[in-house]
C-alpha cells in the first residue's frame, strides 16, 4: 500500500510519549515538522498558518 502524507507524521507520533508517559520535546517537534506537508496540501489559503507553526517549532 503507499504511503500517504499523513504516514511520517504518524509514525513519529509512536515515539513522542516515554514508557514514563513523559512527551519527549525532540520528538514531539519532529512529528509537528511531518505536519507541514501536510498543511501544504489545503493549498496557498494555508501559507499563513503553515508559517505560524513552522516558526514555533524552529
Amino acid at each position: 500500500m503507499e504511503a500517504t502524507v499523513f504516514a511520517p507524521a504518524l509514525e513519529e507520533l509512536q515515539h513522542v510519549k516515554s514508557s514514563q508517559g513523559e512527551i519527549l520535546t525532540k520528538h514531539f517537534l519532529d512529528a509537528c515538522r511531518h505536519i507541514l506537508p501536510v498543511i501544504d496540501k489545503f493549498g496557498a489559503a494555508m501559507a499563513l498558518v503553515k508559517s505560524d507553526i513552522g516558526g514555533n517549532i524552529t
